[in-house]
């Protein structure tokens, strides 16, 4: 058997199998935790080998060895407060659009499905803002970037590790005109576990859900944020009491691949990688920003070329990876699988979910912790300044 499906539950989901396949024999399906997976039609494969000789698992893209690390913060501070961290995508972005091209990211579609799209004015950059944690689907996505080079056109494509690979392996060759953002990533969950969790948080608020952001800086900084069909009802809750997203932060139900991804060490795959800089108050105590503030990795001459051509839109500051990845503990090995990955899933697309939320999901929360946590951010700067 000379295809994909050797690589078993080894493969990452990126989609790329499918789109270089000439037989047109592999699809992308979801298995019965709701990963996509490709599935070979036996009958029209020839065992060519493309799907292998094409995955970012199976075949190793190009890496850096040593990034130039830095803290950044977007001075356009409106675009970077509806950003996850420090905003630093954005000028990225907008230096490609400003050449004519075209940015590919993750946005959520009118059903909040995750999935990647192409972006060709800054009006509809936000749609790429701010944190999924969800496997986006990519499925299409490298054969539209792979179309737009051939037109001489300039691209910015962002994605996990994996997502990058599978593209760069997809076009197996460098090309002038990409540029390559990779995301440092603790692991994704299941699409299908995030459209239940969707549709179960809409019946408490008594409509379908319009919005969701893991990481609102609304109210208490950091939040999660959803609102129901006509901005009827929204609620605001530190992210951290949220079953799902606390079952996120807790590595409980990662795609099996993660657990042992390849991508999480300092060998980047992107020309820049992004992520939050934690623990920036103890190291650059001076450049803390309650706000957030990215961490860059320039990996990459084309990578600091980009970062060069937007530092004057950026407030920055050199570190290392030391610092970087102190309490980013991804950028040095992959998420540990706990034990109860073993069954975190079971009964997860059942017809009582409101159980499933409770007995897999959820967890008990210290009093002392909830009320600190609920405390708003204008309070807290407020009792900073007091003490």
């Amino acid at each position: 058997m000379n295809n994909i499906l050797q690589l078993g539950k080894s493969c990452c989901g990126c989609s790329g199998c499918e789109q270089i396949c000439p037989k047109k024999c592999i699809t992308i399906q979801p298995d019965s935790e709701g990963f996509l997976y490709p599935v070979v039609d036996e009958s029209k494969c020839v065992d060519c080998g493309l799907c292998v000789k094409h995955c970012p698992i199976m075949t190793d893209a190009k890496r850096c060895d040593e990034p130039k690390v830095y803290a950044a913060k977007y001075k356009d501070r409106t675009s970077a407060f509806k950003s996850t961290s420090g905003g630093l995508f954005i000028p990225l972005a907008k230096e490609v659009l400003a050449r004519g091209g075209v940015v590919f990211g993750c946005a959520y579609d009118e059903n909040l499905v995750a999935r990647h799209i192409a972006v060709s004015n800054e009006s509809e950059l936000y749609k790429l803002q701010s944190s999924k944690y969800v496997q986006s689907d990519t499925r299409g996505i490298y054969k539209q970037v792979k179309t737009l080079l051939a037109d001489d056109k300039y691209v910015l494509f962002s994605g996990t590790g994996c997502q990058v690979a599978g593209l760069k392996t997809f076009l197996n060759k460098d090309c002038e005109k990409l540029l390559t953002v990779d995301i440092v990533c603790h692991g994704v969950p299941s699409p299908a576990l995030f459209k239940n969790y969707v549709d179960y948080m809409g019946r408490k608020l008594g409509g379908k859900l319009t919005s969701y952001n893991f990481r609102s800086k609304e109210k208490r900084g950091w939040d999660l944020y959803y609102k129901a069909e006509n901005g009827k009802k929204s609620k605001s809750d530190y992210g951290f009491f949220d079953p799902y997203y606390s079952a996120f932060l807790y590595c409980k139900t990662y795609r099996e691949s993660c657990y042992e991804c390849k991508f999480a060490n300092k060998n980047r795959v992107g020309d820049i990688s992004l992520a939050d800089f934690w623990g920036i108050q103890k190291f650059h105590p001076d450049f803390y920003d309650e706000n957030g503030v990215s961490l860059v990795l320039v990996n990459t001459e084309k990578g600091k070329d980009y970062f060069d051509l937007i530092k004057d839109r950026l407030e920055i500051i050199e570190s290392d990876y030391e610092k970087a990845s102190a309490m980013n503990s991804n950028l040095v090995v992959a998420s540990e699988r706990p034990a109860c990955r073993d069954t975190i899933y079971d009964g997860f697309d059942g017809l009582d979910f409101d159980s499933y939320v409770k007995t897999k999901l959820a967890f008990k929360v210290n009093p002392k912790t909830k009320i600190k946590k609920m405390i708003p951010l204008g309070v807290k700067r407020v009792l900073k300044k007091l003490h």
